[in-house]
């Protein structure tokens, strides 16, 4: 039969190894478990300085990116504007050839109307002139006429008392026939005093028709004749297309990628195990003491 100090030792001595073998796995389990989480703060220190390092990459170009579409978008609204500025430019030389011809055009009406306006009232005035010279000729001539016949009737008078002298009459019949002779003589020089009268009248009337007919002739010339046309207003020179300004992105800086990753605390796998170890031990201590007092006290 064993004794109970004996089974004591034995029990005391089963519980230590057990510890120890106990220990000892959860001391290598501690480590195990230190240095996984080592591996994996190691692999998430490369991921985030991959991950930097990418992100500074992206932000370059991201950059150079929107610097080359602003360039682009400067580049094609100064094309845009080019060929506005050309278009406008093409319109005004078209619009200003349009009235540089206009305005030839009137001058050349003008001038040509002018012309014709002189040369209506030198006809006018010649017309004019040679109709009232033409009426004062007939009017001459009708003078010279009225002179003929008056010569001619002083002449039949004088022939007719010759006659009546011829034939010897004397007294009241000589007297007589005298009387109608002179009558008759009086009468024709009357009727072309008369006449000649008539004549002058009605040369006076017909000058006055001319001068008429002229003025009237010189008022229709007058509002046949071009006004002048002046000058023709300029087209209205173009005005430059505005062109927007552009700016571009600030140049990077190193507060633009923001920190560079550090490696996150690592865990040591000996003082994970010497804790093991460490709590391991004072619980076999505990157990020693507890059996060498349960001990001493059954003595």
């Amino acid at each position: 039969m064993v004794e109970p100090g004996t089974a004591m030792l034995i029990g005391t001595g089963v519980n230590v190894v057990g510890g120890l073998i106990g220990g000892n796995r959860a001391a290598k389990a501690a480590a195990d478990q230190a240095d996984r989480e080592n591996q994996a703060t190691i692999r998430r220190y490369e991921y985030d300085i991959a991950k930097y390092d990418l992100d500074r990459q992206q932000i370059r170009a991201n950059r150079n990116f929107a610097v080359q579409e602003i360039l682009t978008k400067q580049s094609n609204e100064g094309k845009v504007a080019d060929f506005r500025d050309a278009s406008a430019a093409q319109q005004y030389n078209y619009n200003l050839s349009i009235r540089n011809q206009q305005q030839s055009s009137n001058e050349a009406q003008f001038e040509r109307s002018e012309q014709i306006y002189g040369t209506q009232m030198d006809l006018n005035v010649k017309s004019a002139q040679t109709a009232a010279e033409n009426e004062a000729r007939s009017l001459e001539e009708i003078h010279t006429e009225r002179a003929f016949d008056l010569q001619s009737a002083r002449l039949e008078a004088l022939v007719k008392e010759g006659q009546l002298r011829a034939r010897g009459m004397s007294g009241r019949s000589a007297m007589k026939g005298y009387q109608v002779t002179a009558a008759d003589y009086g009468r024709q020089a009357a009727q072309l005093d008369e006449a000649f009268s008539a004549a002058g009248r009605n040369s006076r009337a017909v000058l006055q028709e001319i001068a008429t007919d002229k003025a009237s002739a010189d008022l229709a010339a007058y509002a046949q004749r071009m006004l002048d046309p002046g000058d023709l207003p300029m087209p209205l020179q173009p005005m430059d297309t505005p062109r927007a300004e552009f700016i571009l992105p600030r140049a990077l800086g190193e507060f633009d990628f923001g920190p560079e990753p550090v490696l996150g605390a690592m865990a040591s796998p000996s003082a994970a195990a010497n804790r093991v170890w460490g709590s391991t031990i004072s619980g076999i201590a505990g157990s020693i003491g507890g059996i060498t007092q349960s001990y001493i006290q059954n003595q």
